[in-house]
């Protein structure tokens, strides 16, 4: 993939920011009745803090100059930075057509609007500017985040070099709860002992087109109590994902290169998502999970690429089907493929003889099965044909289905487009992140 789509993929998987860059100050106080008086100055301070806090950092930051009723109030409000909103204007993704002079402003802008704010701030958004000029500004911006409170940090690098290398101030910012880092480095661990030192607070974690290796994953994994943790568009960097975590929800590898993940002991794991993923120089995805009793999301599984062991046995190799129903996981016997599966959604599904061995499989075994939903690509007539006659010659085959009540349908996609989204993949408060209805 160019650069160019690479950040495109960072940046759409990036949190939502939490202030529109469209709010207006001057429409806060356009007069509906057409007289001069500031009935908006009359608020409460409550209300004040709220209006600043909605508005982008420019704006809030001018509050100060209205009056002297709102002198003071944007420094009392937690500050939400976004650094393309210091730009004078919008940035492409890329950071193409902005010379090098305008890089030193921005930078400037960040450092003065920490050093003045005292904190704290629930989320701060450094996407816009070339860091590797800038490495003495980013530490100094660290420091100051962790000593005055830092919620959200989304940090990305634009767009080179790769190996930038983060400060490892970082790993000291307590408040954190949340991150995701882009087109860089992640700060060696190694002289850092495991404990509450390091990011004892952060809930999600999010790795995008960077170079962490597996023992820093390892010693961030044991230190903090994570929820979410995402790997997105990265380079077999590192090869092997290790998961041993008593925190994590939710681990998804997202557009990415790698050869191993392996789920070591994961009691509170729910869901494991593979989506966009490539295989290292052998061609194969070893996914092994050894303790998940939790586990109730799995997918996308590519039939061709991907070899899945449970415990010690091997459940799916790739490229073929080959199925043992005797593998166990503690608690849970082929994930619960007999007595709790309740759904499968089979994308971009075009009637293989190994899809159609794999579904009799899933089928003649799991009891509690309610819906098998195949989706197509409704464009493509010949797929639309085969799938159909697939699907037709199963259910006039005789075979006996674990469960009376499974109902299957098949559903057309325009252009073939996946059914899932990072946003859906990692929201927690979605049961099912698969869920796809009937396209018009």
């Amino acid at each position: 993939m160019a650069i160019g789509t690479i950040l495109q993929l960072v940046h759409s998987c990036l949190p939502q920011e939490p202030v529109s860059a469209t709010t207006s100050l001057s429409a806060a106080f356009t007069s509906g009745g057409g007289d001069d008086e500031d009935r908006i100055s009359a608020l409460p301070d409550d209300l004040l803090r709220h209006i600043v806090s909605s508005l982008p950092i420019k704006d809030a930051a001018r509050t100060s100059a209205l009056s002297s009723r709102w002198r003071g109030i944007w420094r009392s409000v937690p500050l939400v930075l976004i650094d393309r909103d210091l730009f004078p204007q919008r940035p492409h993704v890329s950071g193409g057509g902005a010379s090098r002079s305008i890089w030193k402003t921005l930078a400037d802008a960040v450092t003065c609007v920490l050093a003045s704010h005292p904190g704290p701030f629930p989320h701060v958004r450094l996407v816009s500017n070339f860091m590797d000029q800038h490495g003495d500004a980013l530490a100094n911006w660290l420091r100051l985040l962790a000593a005055k409170g830092i919620g959200d940090l989304v940090f990305v690098n634009c767009p080179w070099p790769l190996d930038l290398d983060l400060p490892d101030s970082i790993l000291r910012c307590a408040s954190l709860r949340r991150l995701y880092l882009g087109v860089c480095r992640f700060p060696d661990t190694t002289g850092h002992p495991r404990g509450p030192d390091v990011f004892p607070h952060l809930q999600e974690l999010g790795i995008c087109h960077s170079i962490m290796k597996e023992k820093d994953i390892e010693h961030v994994l044991a230190c903090c109590p994570l929820e979410t943790f995402a790997l997105v568009a990265g380079y077999c960097t590192p090869s092997r994902v290790p998961i041993e975590s008593h925190s994590l929800r939710c681990v998804m590898r997202w557009w990415s290169m790698f050869e191993e993940l392996a789920v070591v002991d994961a009691p509170c794991l729910e869901r494991l998502i593979l989506w966009g993923t490539h295989a290292g120089e052998d061609g194969v995805i070893k996914i092994t999970i050894g303790y998940a009793p939790r586990l109730t999301v799995l997918g996308y599984l590519d039939m061709g690429s991907n070899a899945l062991q449970i415990g010690g046995n091997t459940v799916i190799k790739a490229g073929v089907t080959n199925v043992s129903p005797t593998a166990r996981v503690p608690s849970v016997k082929i994930l619960g493929i007999k007595s709790h599966i309740k759904k499968v959604v089979f994308d971009q599904f075009r009637g293989g003889i190994n899809e159609l061995e794999f579904i009799k499989f899933i089928l003649e075994r799991a009891q509690m099965l309610q819906k098998t939903v195949f989706l197509v690509d409704a464009e493509n007539l010949t797929i639309v044909d085969k799938a159909t006659s697939t699907l037709k010659s199963l259910v006039s085959t005789d075979f006996a289905s674990a469960s009376e009540e499974c109902a299957l349908s098949m559903i057309g996609r325009r252009g073939g487009h996946p059914a899932l989204s990072y946003r859906r993949a990692s929201d927690l408060s979605l049961s099912d992140p698969f869920f796809v209805s009937k396209e018009m």
